[in-house]
């Protein structure tokens, strides 16, 4: 999905051309999914799931709070660069899915928030629900930030990540 959406964009992806990529028919994709949003929604799951469980994992190797932050968005940057398809579904194609698209992604927009505030040693959830705090402002950002570059077909680095983070007085510069 997140290839198909890289190249046509998810409007003009289909669901014979996802089952064609994935070496499947398109019998056995309506076995999987009823539809084409619903791969959708369950491929953002997925990748999503698997940045921040790598995320957490590299954080989880830091003690200094501003250290451990960085080393996050570091390896976000990292993955995303590496894989640009599964960026661009993570933060331009999944609003393409409609309300539960966008749903979906201010969740994760929430959870990554609630990793970064535990990675800088902050306690507890945000003051206000969404949007609130620093934290919730640079992952909305960086998200933002991460799209614009997958249009162009190019990675957002480490130091614009960074950047985002001490103009939001998440990190000392």
């Amino acid at each position: 999905m997140a290839e198909e959406c890289a190249e046509r964009g998810y409007a003009e992806t289909s669901v014979a051309e996802v089952a064609r990529r994935a070496g499947v028919s398109t019998a056995s994709f309506y076995r999987q999914f009823k539809d084409r949003r619903e791969c959708m929604l369950a491929s953002f799951e997925e990748l999503c799931g698997r940045l921040i469980e790598t995320i957490e994992g590299r954080c989880a190797d830091e003690a200094d709070p501003d250290r451990r932050a960085r080393a996050g968005i570091r390896m976000a940057a990292e993955l995303l660069g590496g894989d640009l398809p599964t960026a661009r579904l993570l933060t331009v194609e999944i609003v393409a899915a409609g309300q539960e698209g966008v749903r979906v992604q201010q969740a994760a927009i929430e959870r990554l928030a609630t990793l970064l505030r535990k990675a800088r040693g902050v306690d507890g959830a945000s003051p206000a629900p969404p949007p609130a705090g620093p934290e919730w402002i640079a992952v909305a950002a960086m998200v933002t930030l991460v799209a614009g570059r997958t249009i162009e077909v190019d990675a957002a680095t480490a130091e614009e990540l960074e950047a985002v983070l001490a103009a939001c007085n998440v990190a000392d510069t």
